[in-house]
């Protein structure tokens, strides 16, 4: 069995109470770890030290869900089945985020570097819009496509731009991307139900597919060795990952190059399987790898070497689902067997 990477180092990211278990959710570039504890939103310190982030009177609790570099967080209060996007500032304090009329809740999901906020809300009859928040809180509604359908907002870049999904007046889904300014458009053929990634050049991941303005689109294969499944992260370089299907039945994930050549990351000796999360600038990627019967964390390096990463005292490490543009720190989560709860990790490089 190969030994873990050199370099890393295993954390835990202990609760606010004892007994509870931890989930963290995003690992910034400057080394911010967010995400919750119970039920409450927190962040963690280099150490797995977690400070609480304060909610507001009348929620019970909240997860904190993506920081940027600058300590801007953004987030989710909740209480019952009522939720309300929020973003703490980094003085500390908490500020709600305004929900347009006859919004009746809604989420935050991802911050960018200029402080603007990916959002989504819910109207009557459960139809989610998709929202961006100005750094200075106020509300833009993304355009939604003819007959006013329901849109769903995945991604944002640092230029402001969006990219997820929408509906017709007829219900059918479509991958779009919005402007800056809110404008909507389709992506082109081949069309693909929504888009879930976008860099700030442009560049836009789908379902199997990558469109690249004057590159033109690009489909993420795998034949022969598999069958390409779904995608889930593009880097800044316009490399992506994902996972599919051996023809004997096996997940495996894949990296491709811009020019939508794959290479198989193969799971750990011994193992049987593969699943990819996240990938940072230079191109390491980190997952699972499966037996039967048990699950490793596991990082590719550029080569697309496997090897697996360390646990904490105390925790058997499953899963890194996280890693930050610098490849500096990877989170993901555990097992606690003495309070039978799932926590989080981060692994640190040296």
């Amino acid at each position: 069995m190969p030994d873990p990477m050199p370099g890393f180092t295993a954390v835990d990211l202990r609760p606010l109470a004892g007994g509870e278990g931890t989930s963290a959710y995003c690992v910034n570039d400057a080394g911010m770890i967010v995400g919750e504890s119970g039920s409450r939103p927190v962040h963690w310190d280099r150490e797995g030290r977690p400070t609480p982030l304060p909610i507001v009177d009348g929620y019970s609790g909240g997860r904190a869900v993506s920081g940027n570099c600058a300590g801007v967080i953004a987030g989710t209060l909740y209480t019952g089945e009522s939720l309300r996007p929020v973003c703490w500032k980094p003085d500390g304090r908490v500020h709600m985020l305004d929900l347009p009329t006859g919004m009746l809740s809604g989420t935050a999901s991802r911050v960018n570097e200029r402080g603007s906020i990916l959002g989504n809300a819910m109207r009557p009859g459960y139809r989610w819009r998709a929202l961006r928040w100005e750094p200075g809180g106020e509300a833009v509604e993304l355009d939604t496509l003819s007959g006013d359908g329901e849109t769903q907002g995945h991604d944002l870049n640092g230029l402001d731009e969006v990219v997820g999904s929408a509906k017709d007046g007829t219900g059918a889904r479509t991958a779009v991307r919005w402007t800056a300014a809110g404008r909507i458009c389709k992506l082109p053929p081949p069309r693909r139900a929504t888009a879930c990634g976008i860099t700030d050049s442009g560049a836009i991941l789908g379902d199997g597919v990558v469109w690249d303005g004057d590159r033109g689109t690009t489909l993420l294969t795998g034949e022969p060795e598999f069958t390409a499944g779904q995608v889930v992260r593009i880097t800044g370089r316009g490399v992506a990952i994902g996972w599919g299907v051996t023809p004997d039945r096996r997940g495996t994930c894949a990296r491709w190059d811009r020019d939508g050549r794959p290479t198989v990351l193969r799971p750990l000796p011994t193992d049987v399987a593969s699943t990819c999360f996240d990938i940072d600038d230079a191109g390491t990627v980190v997952g699972e790898s499966v037996s039967h019967g048990s699950v490793r964390p596991v990082g590719w390096d550029a080569d697309a070497t496997p090897f697996p990463l360390p646990s904490p005292p105390g925790l058997k490490a499953i899963v890194a689902q996280h890693i930050n543009a610098s490849g500096a720190v990877i989170i993901g989560y555990g097992f606690a067997a003495d309070s039978s709860t799932y926590r989080g990790i981060a692994w640190h490089r040296s």
